[in-house]
Order: structure tokens, then C-alpha cells, then sequence
């Protein structure tokens, strides 16, 4: 995910070629419009249509059905030349008959475009496929040479040509001894052959598919390969260069040809417009998408890509007109089309608009549509509809399983359902495959606070400084940790590196009071607290903890005002009861400060330190059932956790009552 890929679709499937191909090796090509199709068959099997073809049966068809009639109505001879058997079987391959020669390229893009040729003129397009042949393995393959060219077709569909190629002793073609087949590159029979750089594979009647390896063509590439391919001069009319090829390219059913000049200036100016928008000049692409379109209205590719453009320049009515132009000029773009528009109604806000359009990419195509599955998926996840944001992350990792940000957002809706370890395996195989992702090293950082890994927490915090050294938000949660840890300098620097990042960032003013408090400092501690509310005036945590520096500073007041504040905007915060509750105590308002105990430990039942202070409280009153029984749950909490501090106060506690006790 993190290596740049090359801007031409071309060079992106030879790079892919390249992985497949690299032995050495006479490499040929078969081009498949329809992926649907696994085999690789000679027409006259399909014509025989026998699954265990016998040897006998298949080179008698050649003869019997095929050569000898053609030479009795005389196709048998050109300008004056008997044709040989494989010379008359090529003919008539050429004009269509069912024949045991399998037609294949030396020309990758030749492949590429007979790859990208609709299936059905009447269905939508699918993926393409092109088959691969290594023709230099000597054990599968032989070259038919000027030799053998005059034999006749028995010979030679039996191997009998060669001293080093043995001859049959099997009943069928699928039990042939190797070499079984031939290639042969018969490039002065017409000019379409030798246009399309052409071979035959021939010798069985279908090819076995340990000899063939496989490139997928995806369907929304195929338009752009075809003007790709159309740039370098492969086009159906310079691929079927004879009288036949010729009359096709002219049929009523065919486009007209464009002018070349404007041809031409098209491609130059949407190459133009594609590099610029590469390096970030939107202004310059757009100005060659103008040009493009000008030169040629019905591109397509340009009124998608001004789309683009149009989308960066924030101009999403203008992006919206071109993607919908781009779909009416070229049923190709549709999907990129509805992709696109999507994105532009989810950066507008309107969900709703933007869910329907990548609904309908999806529909027009489920296998390879990652991409509109994960944008479908943020959008729910923006509108809290987590289920259905994990379904769609799941279904864009399936098509594509390294979409590391897919990865990541599906870490974020599990850590918000609280599926803490799951969420960090993904963070973990996001960063697996983007090692410099910044946003996942944070966020399992995050979770790795929760889950008490603190140490590891401050690896990940670590990492995200180190590729974004301008991270407030990572030395604000860094110094979280180290706060937790009792690094309090260490929590401190942080601190003060994220405000001077960030001068208006609240919660780090109010994280560093909070280690200013700590430490004794709380004048400085008040001052980072008012900071706080100056730039967050409804914040809740500031009015308590500024609440609390009060009532160190003996300002008890002061402090019942910012408790009072804080439970006005956090009504169900416990930990303000609890802090209220104390100073009242100490003002010496015992049932007051019990009420508030009561309703802290309502909504916080295990806080062991409210039951012992209300255990004080009611001492206080005078009520020692009370107090015994605050303190005996205070114990019993304080046991579990293992808080050994707290036990010791508790039991000086309650030894002072039973002395009480005993005293009267």
C-alpha cells in the first residue's frame, strides 16, 4: 500500500507481468474479455464438444471435415502455390473455421486489448483475462520450424517430425508423452498476423491449466487501457489490417474516427491535466481538461477527471455535473462515476445521497468495488451505525486485504463497542502493512492505555512523534500515560510541549493542572484551570479539578461553587459527588456531605474511599452502626483491589470505634 504505483493502467499490469514472468523465457498471450473463462480450448474441440477427445478422432475431423473439402472447392491453392495442410488450416482459422491452432500473442498490450473487448456487445463489460504461456519450457513445447511446415497434419499432431518428440501410445490427448505441443509464428501468411504479433499453440485440443498463468484485467481499467493502447498505436484498425479487418472497423455499428489532429491535441492536453493533478497543480490540470474536452466532448476520462479536479477546488456542484456526463458518455464510468459522486456528497454532508451512490457501485459491481465498500463504511461509521460500518470494512478487506486504512477504521468501531483486543489486532495489521500510518500507531496506543499496557502505549505514542513531530494530540496522550506511571516531569514536558503546538488546546492545560496539583503547585495549577475554562467554558472535568485546587487552598467556597458548576453540566458524574461531599465534611456539614456520598456511590458503587468517608461522616454524627458498617464495605473493597494504603486507614478506623465502644 505504501509503494507508489505507476500513473499509466499499462505499466501498472506489466509491473504485475514482471512479478509472474520472472524466469527467462519466450512469453505468449492470450486475451480473454470474459474472466468467466477458465480454459484455454481449440474451436474444434468446442466443436466436437467430446471431454476425452480420442487422438484418432481429433486429426481425422482435420482431414476428413476440414482439409479435404476446402482443397476440393478449391482453397487449397494461393497465387498459384498449393497450400500445406497447417498453411490451409491457418486460412481457414483466419476466416472463422474450427481448427486444433490456438490463437495467441508475443505482444502484451496486443493481449491487453483483446482483454478488454466486450464480451457481449449487449451485457455490461466484465473483467478480462489474459492467459500466459512460457513456449522456451522444452519439456511442453517445440517450434515448428520451415521443415516441418510442408508435413502433413498427422505427422505432425503426432509428434513424428522430431527424433526428440515421441509418438503416441495413448488413447487420448490427456495422456500424451511430452513435448505435446507446438508454436508457430506464421507472420507472412496476411497482415493481421503479422500486426498482432501472432502465434499458434497447437497439438492437443485444449491447453492444460498447469502450463498457464493468469492476469485478471478489472473492468473498470478497461476503458482506460483501451485509449492507453489507442496511444501507442494499438487499435482494432491497425490490429485487423486486411480487407476483412478493415470492412469490420467500418461497420454500421462503429464510431466514426475522430479527426486526428484533435485526436491528437486530446491526449496531449488529459496527459496533461492527469500529470499535473498528480503533482498537485489542480489549477494547470484543470485548464487541460478544458482543453481535452474541447478537442474531444465526448471523452469521458476528461469529464471524470475534471471531476476530480473540480471535487479538490471544493467546486462539488461543477464535480457532480462531470461525473454525471461522464456516465452518460461512457457506460465505462459508471461505477467510477457513482464512486466519485459518492465522495463528493459525503465531503457536502449529505450521508444519505452519498450511501445511495456507492449502494449503486456496488450493484453495478460487487467484486471489485473495495473501495466504494470502505467509503460506504465511514459514512455509517459517521453516522453511528456500527454494525453495518464493520460489515462494510469486513467486505472491502475481503476484495482487497490491504487496505490498511480499512483496517484501521475497523479498529476504531471495535474500540468503540469496547472489542479493545480485537480493535488492536487490527491497528496492528493496518501498520503491518503501512509502516509509517501515523493514525493506527495512535489510536492502539489508545487502546493499549485502556487495557493498562502503558509501557507499550508509549511505544506507539513514540512512534507517532517520530512521524509527525507536530503531534500536540500524541504528547498530550503521551503524558496521560506517563501520568499514570507517576513520571510527573515526563507527564509535565509533554504537556508543555503540546500547548506550545497547540496554544488553545484545553485538554492538555487541564491534564497539566491536574500533574501541577499533584506536585504542590496549585496556584499554577489554578491558573491552567482558568486557562481551561477560558477556552472551554462548559467543560465539567475543569470546573471539578479547579474545584479541588480550591479546596487545597483552603478555599472551600470557592470550591463548593465549581462543584456545584461541574454537576450542573455533568449531572452523573461521581467523582464530583465524592469531591463535594469531602469538602462539605470538612466544613463540618456531615449530612450534606453524606447525601452527596450517597449519590456518588449510586453511580459509582465500588469507590471504596466514598464509603470510608461516609463512614467518617456518620462517626462524626455520632451514628457508629452507621459508620462500622461504611467501613467494613470500604474494607472488603479495598481488599479486593489490594490497596493496602487504604486498608491501614480503614482499620485505624474502626479500631478507634470499637475503642469507643469499649470506653463506655
Amino acid at each position: 500500500m505504501s509503494e507508489k504505483q505507476p500513473n499509466s493502467v499499462i505499466a501498472r499490469y506489466l509491473q504485475k507481468l514482471e512479478e509472474l514472468t520472472a524466469s527467462e523465457g519466450n512469453y505468449a498471450y492470450r486475451g480473454q474479455a470474459n474472466a468467466d473463462w477458465k480454459r484455454v480450448e481449440s474451436g474444434a474441440f468446442r466443436r466436437l464438444g467430446k471431454p476425452n477427445l480420442p487422438k484418432e478422432d481429433f486429426i481425422s475431423y482435420h482431414e476428413k471435415k476440414l482439409l479435404e473439402p476446402a482443397r476440393m472447392d478449391g482453397h487449397g491453392v494461393e497465387d498459384g502455390r498449393k497450400l500445406s495442410d497447417l498453411e490451409l488450416l491457418a486460412k481457414l482459422q483466419h476466416y472463422g473455421a474450427a481448427t486444433c491452432l490456438i490463437d495467441f500473442t508475443r505482444n502484451f498490450p496486443v493481449a491487453m486489448w483483446f482483454a478488454c473487448r466486450p464480451y457481449k456487445e449487449k451485457e455490461k463489460w466484465k473483467d478480462g483475462k489474459i492467459f500466459i504461456l512460457n513456449t522456451s519450457d522444452e519439456k511442453n513445447f517445440l517450434s515448428l520450424e520451415v521443415e516441418d511446415l510442408e508435413k502433413k497434419l498427422r505427422p505432425i499432431l503426432t509428434f513424428q517430425t522430431r527424433d526428440e518428440a515421441t509418438s503416441f501410445k495413448e488413447t487420448t490427448f490427456f495422456l500424451i508423452s511430452k513435448p505435446s505441443w507446438w508454436h508457430w509464428s506464421p507472420h507472412d501468411l496476411n497482415q493481421r498476423i503479422l500486426k498482432q504479433d501472432s502465434l499458434f499453440i497447437f497439438g492437443q485440443p485444449k491447453i492444460e491449466k498447469t502450463l498457464l498463468q493468469e492476469i485478471i484485467l478489472r473492468k473498470e481499467d478497461k476503458s482506460k487501457i483501451r485509449e492507453e493502447l489507442e496511444r501507442l498505436g494499438i487499435t482494432e484498425r491497425t490490429l485487423f489490417k486486411d480487407l476483412p479487418g478493415f470492412a469490420t472497423t467500418h461497420g454500421y455499428d462503429k464510431p466514426l474516427p475522430i479527426e486526428s489532429g484533435k485526436e491528437k491535441l486530446h491526449f496531449l492536453h488529459l496527459r496533461r491535466g492527469n500529470e499535473a493533478l498528480q503533482r498537485g497543480d489542480v489549477g494547470g490540470a484543470m485548464a487541460d481538461y478544458n482543453e481535452a474536452i474541447k478537442h474531444k466532448p465526448d471523452s469521458a476520462e476528461a469529464h471524470n477527471n475534471r471531476g476530480n479536479a473540480n471535487k479538490i477546488l471544493g467546486r462539488y456542484n461543477e464535480a457532480i455535473a462531470d461525473y454525471d456526463r461522464a456516465v452518460e458518455l461512457n457506460p465505462d464510468y459508471v461505477v467510477e462515476a457513482y464512486f466519485n459522486r459518492g465522495n463528493v456528497k459525503f465531503g457536502l454532508g449529505n450521508h444519505s445521497g452519498a450511501i445511495a451512490d456507492y449502494d449503486r457501485a456496488i450493484e453495478l459491481n460487487p467484486d471489485s468495488a473495495e473501495g466504494a465498500y470502505y467509503n460506504r463504511g465511514n459514512v455509517k461509521f459517521s453516522l453511528g451505525n456500527h454494525s453495518g460500518a464493520i460489515a462494510d470494512y469486513d467486505r472491502a478487506i475481503e476484495l482487497n486485504p490491504d487496505i490498511a486504512e480499512a483496517y484501521s477504521n475497523r479498529g476504531a468501531v471495535k474500540s468503540i463497542l469496547g472489542d479493545h483486543r480485537s480493535a488492536m489486532a487490527d491497528y496492528s495489521e493496518a501498520i503491518k502493512l503501512k509502516p509509517d500510518y501515523a493514525a493506527a500507531y495512535y489510536n492502539r496506543g489508545a487502546i493499549k492505555y485502556e487495557l493498562g499496557k502503558y509501557s507499550e502505549a508509549i511505544e506507539d505514542y513514540d512512534r507517532v512523534i517520530e512521524l509527525n513531530p507536530d503531534d500536540a494530540q500524541a504528547y498530550n496522550n503521551r503524558g496521560k500515560v506517563k501520568f499514570d506511571l507517576n513520571d510527573h516531569s515526563g507527564a509535565m514536558a509533554d504537556y508543555d510541549r503540546a500547548i506550545k503546538l497547540k496554544p488553545n488546546y484545553a485538554e492538555a492545560y487541564n491534564n497539566r493542572g491536574a500533574v501541577k496539583s499533584i506536585l504542590g503547585n496549585h496556584r499554577s495549577a489554578m491558573a491552567d484551570y482558568d486557562r481551561v475554562l477560558e477556552l472551554k467554558p462548559d467543560l465539567a472535568e475543569a470546573y471539578n479539578n479547579r474545584g479541588n485546587v480550591n479546596r487545597r487552598l483552603g478555599r472551600h467556597s470557592e470550591a463548593i461553587a465549581d462543584y456545584n458548576r461541574a454537576l450542573e453540566l455533568d449531572p452523573d458524574d461521581a467523582e464530583t459527588y465524592y469531591n463535594r461531599g469531602n469538602t462539605k465534611s470538612e466544613l463540618g456539614e456531615h449530612s450534606k456531605a453524606i447525601a452527596d456520598y450517597d449519590r456518588g456511590l449510586e453511580l459509582k458503587p465500588d469507590n471504596a474511599g466514598a464509603y470510608y468517608n461516609r463512614g467518617l461522616a456518620y462517626a462524626s454524627l455520632g451514628d457508629k452502626k452507621m459508620a462500622r458498617r461504611d467501613f467494613l464495605k470500604a474494607r472488603e473493597l479495598a481488599e479486593r483491589s489490594g490497596d493496602d494504603q487504604s486498608l491501614n486507614l480503614i482499620d485505624e478506623a474502626l479500631s478507634k470505634l470499637d475503642n469507643e465502644n469499649n470506653n463506655k
